[in-house]
């Protein structure tokens, strides 16, 4: 049996290995912090380092020429196993570390500190640690510092896992919402309908059915005592009906059950006759889910023309009423039957489509899209399409289903039902702009930005014309965010966003990377010249004053630009980044231009 410790351990293990980060390689969103770690904390080592079951693995390093060591021998398991800062000063007098290999051998480490790296449950994956050749003080401002810097590599580790969250949580909460229009719909209807799953479990006896039996809400029924509980007859209300006959096992056999007529004895009422039709239910890959019988109660059959008549009134109303339309088509193709949700949606009267075709009723254009499906629907086989349509004033996406009325293997006519799925499909467009945007300043993301820089690419390379690259990071933004409060900060980073996009081409891309990191794709730029008439221009719409709740802030923007004639993405982003640093080691508020390759 496995220990507390070694349980922990697995599960550590499990979240490592979900990132699916270990031996890919080197990217540059990594690269990025153990080159500012390196220069930031003037150490020639830094690395990104990921602990797996027996080895220490570098997803990023800086000074080292190895990519893993064996977890016996890393420093970095020790982080892990305190899950906290670990800062070794000097190693030589440090008991743990004076007789390591890489502290009396190559590279001769002499301190070290390590900041342990976490997934989204909290596991300690590895670390983000620096490393020197000579001992050193370690100040809470130094571990503040890494601390931070090792925030950011967790959001990169987890990048993935947070869109997929937000993407699954928004899913699941859809799916949550038309189950509770579903089970709505299901407690409304006066059809009876009962479904079990693929082991025969009853999973849904709903309001009707239950009024047929002579159920409360509350009434607990399982497929064995179903038929046991009740006197349930065939068609003739005189032939006992055996469980593996009752229409529900019927189904869930793969029968396909249509009109079977059964009656119902509950004990003080008169006998209730049903139709039940239901069929088996599969997922998309064929696999048994169960099946669903419904049960319409023909009782009263026989009554009146009167009652009839006044039945098809309230079922009139009922389709009336439904957000839907519904209608019934001959073979022919002439309706007979539709609701007036058509008067509603293309302003024709469901009286005056009645007896004539769909293209005479509806027109060339609403008829043309949908030939071909009631077509193949004449033929005996369903099927769905969305259309968007244009019709008094109003757009809307519409869902429709198309169902043969099939008797005797013949088909006599179709049903139609379409929905409004405007909605739906808006918010799927919604969710799309969520993953590929930045949810302050509305800008491209980093994942839209790559998308966007390989097509950019791809475009430039087709034309054989030059691309630049330009990163931008906000002066001394932490002072801005610690001084002002981060309301000021998020407004900040909101106006900068606008004044770069307003500064630059409709054509160029502006996307925020993270915190206060900008980049902005330039396409058809011809020259470095060029890029630096391109970059002036940027300081100047930035160093206007910044008017924020009635205060001017003087905000500045160090500049970062690569230029290439043969672009490659890779080789843009870590020119730029070298320039970016450039510009701030020589002081800030600049722009630095460089050729790639040159």
């Amino acid at each position: 049996m496995l220990s507390q410790q070694d349980l922990a351990e697995e599960a550590r293990i499990q979240a490592l290995h979900a990132l699916g980060l270990l031996d890919t390689p080197r990217e540059d969103r990594f690269d990025r912090f153990t080159r500012l770690a390196a220069a930031s904390f003037r150490v020639p080592i830094a690395v990104v380092s990921l602990i797996d079951r027996e080895r220490q693995w570098f997803k990023s390093r800086v000074g080292l020429a190895y990519c893993e060591t064996p977890r016996s021998i890393a420093f970095c398991s020790h982080a892990i196993a305190l899950d906290d800062m670990l800062v070794v000063p000097d190693t030589l007098q440090d008991e743990r570390f004076q007789d390591h290999p890489h502290v009396t051998g190559a590279p001769g480490i002499r301190f070290y500190a390590g900041q342990p790296l976490h997934s989204l449950d909290g596991q300690p994956l590895g670390t983000l640690c620096i490393i020197d050749t000579v001992p050193r003080a370690f100040g809470d401002a130094d571990r503040q510092l890494l601390c931070d810097l090792a925030r950011l590599v967790d959001d990169e580790l987890n990048r993935d896992a947070l869109v997929t969250a937000r993407l699954r949580a928004a899913a699941e909460q859809a799916m949550r919402q038309k189950q509770a229009l579903l089970d709505a719909v299901l407690e409304t209807v006066d059809v009876g309908v009962v479904a079990c799953d693929a082991d025969g479990r009853l999973t849904l006896f709903n309001r009707a059915a239950r009024d047929f039996h002579g159920l409360d809400a509350d009434s607990g029924l399982t497929m064995s005592d179903w038929p046991a509980r009740y006197d349930l007859y065939g068609e003739d209300g005189l032939t006992p009906l055996a469980p593996e006959q009752v229409p529900l096992a019927r189904a869930l056999r793969g029968e396909r059950v249509r009109d079977a007529g059964i009656t119902i004895h509950v004990p003080g009422s008169a006998p209730r006759r049903l139709l039940a039709s239901g069929r088996a239910l599969q997922g998309a890959g064929g696999e048994p889910l169960g099946a669903v019988v419904a049960m319409h109660d023909v009782t009263e059959l026989a009554a009146s023309r009167a009652r009839l008549a006044e039945s098809g009134e309230w079922l009139r109303t009922i389709a009336d009423n439904v957000p839907a339309l519904i209608a019934y088509v001959d073979t022919g193709l002439r309706y007979r039957f539709a609701n007036e949700r058509y008067r509603e949606w293309f302003g024709v009267r469901s009286q005056d489509m009645i007896g004539r075709t769909v293209l005479e009723s509806m027109g060339e254009a609403f008829y043309a899209p949908r030939r071909e499906a009631l077509e193949r629907c004449l033929s005996g086989h369903a099927s769905h399409l969305e259309i968007e349509e244009v019709r008094r004033g109003r757009t809307r996406v519409i869902s429709s289903t198309y169902l043969p009325h099939v008797r005797d293997g013949v088909v006599q006519g179709i049903y139609v039902l379409s929905t409004d799925a405007t909605s739906a499909r808006e918010y799927e467009r919604q969710l799309h702009a969520l993953a590929h945007s930045d949810h302050l300043t509305g800008l491209p993301n980093r994942r839209s930005y790559e998308e966007r820089l390989a097509q950019a690419v791809a475009r430039a390379r087709r034309g054989a014309a030059p691309l630049a690259l330009a990163y931008l990071d906000i002066d001394h933004f932490k002072q801005i965010n610690d001084g002002l409060g981060h309301a000021v900060g998020d407004a900040v980073l909101r106006e900068f966003a606008q004044r770069l996009s307003a500064t630059v081409r409709s054509s160029d891309t502006v996307a925020r990377l993270a915190g206060d990191e900008f980049v902005v794709v330039l396409e058809q730029v011809g020259s470095p010249l060029e890029c630096e008439r391109i970059a002036a221009k940027l300081h100047d719409a930035i160093r206007l004053p910044f008017a924020l709740d009635g205060r001017a802030l003087q905000v500045t923007s160090s500049i970062g630009i690569a230029w290439s004639p043969h672009p490659d993405p890779s080789a843009l982003a870590h020119v730029a980044d070298e320039a970016l640093y450039r510009s701030k080691h020589e002081g800030r508020d600049r722009a630095s231009v460089f050729v790639v390759g040159a």
